[in-house]
C-alpha cells in the first residue's frame, strides 16, 4: 500500500474514534442492505447498456435513411459531370438552390395559368355577345323582308285594278266610237241610194264616194 493510502486510512479511523465518543457515530451498513444496493446498481447497469444499445441500434437506422435520401436527391439533382465528387454539404447547397428554382418556375406557370383561364373567360363571353348579334341580325333581316314582301304585294295589287278599269273603259270607248262611224256610214249611204232615183250622176256620184270611202 502507498503512504497516501495508509494516511487515509489513519484519518478514517481517528475521525470514527472521535465520533463514537460524542455518541453520533453512524452506524455499519447491514449487509441485506449492501446486497440491495449492489443488485440495484447491477440493474441500473443493465439498463443502461440496453438504452445504449437501443441508442445505438436508432442511431444506425438513421444514418441508413440518411444515406438513402442523400442517393435519391443525387439522382433527382442535377449535379454535372463531377457528381462523384460532390460532398454533404455541396450536394444540399444545389439542392436548394434546385429547389427554389422549380419553386420561381412553378409561380411563373401559375401566373401564366391564371392569365389564361382569364383570357378564355373574356373570349368566352365575347363569342356569347357575337352568336346573340347574330342571331338578332338575322331575325331583323328576317322581319325586314317579310315587310318588304307583304308591301310589294300590296303595291301590285293596287296598280292592277286602274290598269284593268283603264282597258275596259277604253274598248267601250272604241267600241261606242266604231259603232257611232257605222251609223254614220249607213245613214250617208241611204240618202244617196234614196237621191239615185232623181239622176243617174247623182248615182255614179254616190258609188264614187263610197269607193273611196272603201280605199280610205
Amino acid at each position: 500500500m502507498s503512504i497516501d493510502a495508509l494516511l487515509k486510512a489513519a484519518e478514517y479511523l481517528d475521525r470514527r474514534e472521535r465520533e463514537q465518543e460524542h455518541g453520533y457515530a453512524s452506524s455499519l451498513p447491514m449487509p441485506d442492505k449492501t446486497n440491495r444496493n449492489s443488485s440495484n446498481r447491477k440493474a441500473k447497469s443493465k439498463k443502461s447498456s440496453g438504452n445504449r444499445t437501443t441508442h445505438n441500434e436508432l442511431e444506425k437506422n438513421r444514418r441508413a435513411h440518411l444515406r438513402n435520401c442523400l442517393e435519391r436527391l443525387k439522382d433527382i439533382v442535377p449535379l454535372g459531370a463531377d457528381a462523384s465528387r460532390h460532398t454533404t454539404l455541396g450536394l444540399l447547397t444545389k439542392a436548394k438552390r434546385f429547389i427554389k428554382n422549380l419553386e420561381d418556375k412553378d409561380r411563373r406557370q401559375n401566373f401564366h395559368r391564371d392569365q389564361l383561364s382569364r383570357e378564355q373567360r373574356f373570349l368566352r363571353r365575347r363569342l356569347e355577345q357575337l352568336t346573340y348579334n347574330a342571331a338578332l341580325c338575322k331575325r331583323r333581316s328576317v322581319s325586314e323582308c317579310s315587310t318588304s314582301t307583304i308591301s310589294s304585294t300590296n303595291s301590285t295589287t293596287s296598280t292592277g285594278s286602274p290598269s284593268s278599269i283603264s282597258e275596259s273603259d277604253e274598248v267601250d270607248v272604241i267600241g261606242y266610237t266604231s259603232n257611232q262611224s257605222d251609223t254614220d256610214d249607213h245613214s250617208s249611204v241611204q240618202s244617196l241610194q234614196s237621191g239615185s232615183t232623181d239622176s243617174g250622176v247623182v248615182m255614179s256620184a254616190s258609188r264614187l264616194t263610197l269607193s273611196e270611202m272603201d280605199i280610205i
